[in-house]
């Protein structure tokens, strides 16, 4: 399956993406290497977040190949976590099953166009209800005025817009983008109490 950017161009990023990594001390996060990557794809879909899981996909799948050629070359171990990237000793090398499914899902090109906006959507629908059932925070029901003030939204709205809303903030909030885990949870609620009432 032929990848999304020119194989020269490939290849500038991942040089460009291990001297980052090098030079980097302890954790970086994803959101840090996309900024100073500056990874950008042309074409890019018009929805914010298929966009974001393109430039995701691209950056593990280089990730990745930096992990298997290092491993191979005793250079280092990559460790690849959801949201972070920490570079340790060749020694600390740990490759979980989990580690291997990712790797085996972000190394093949045809999982990056096989993904579209509505699939893409539902995931993150199902991700986010399986944190907040695994995530224990009592959260009484709120006014209506309470969770459009907590979503960011006047009433009334469509359900599109709601959608659209929680997504972004759901991703700004997130507990391993550094968000705090409780208004995590209370922002899911306020949308799923307006969502109720849209539907």
């Amino acid at each position: 399956m032929q990848a999304p950017l020119p194989t020269p161009q490939l290849h500038l990023l991942q040089g460009q993406l291990e001297t980052i990594l090098l030079q980097s001390s302890g954790i970086v996060t994803e959101q840090q290497l996309l900024q100073r990557l500056g990874l950008q794809l042309t074409n890019a879909p018009s929805d914010p977040h298929y966009a974001l899981f393109q430039r995701h996909f691209v950056l593990q799948h280089l990730l990745y190949r930096i992990q298997k050629q290092w491993l191979l070359d005793e250079v280092a171990w990559l460790d690849i976590g959801l949201a972070k990237v920490e570079l340790l000793p060749y020694l600390a090398q740990q490759l979980s099953a989990q580690d291997q499914g990712r790797a085996q899902y972000y190394l093949d090109w045809a999982n990056f166009y096989q993904m579209d906006a509505d699939t893409l959507a539902q995931q993150l629908e199902d991700f986010w209800q399986q944190f907040a059932s695994r995530t224990v925070v009592s959260v009484p029901e709120f006014s209506r005025q309470q969770a459009c003030t907590l979503l960011q939204l006047s009433w009334p709205c469509d359900l599109a817009l709601l959608k659209r809303q929680y997504r972004s903030l759901a991703l700004k909030h997130h507990p391993d983008r550094g968000g705090d885990a409780e208004h995590f949870v209370r922002i899911r609620q306020a949308y799923q109490q307006l969502r109720a009432e849209l539907r």
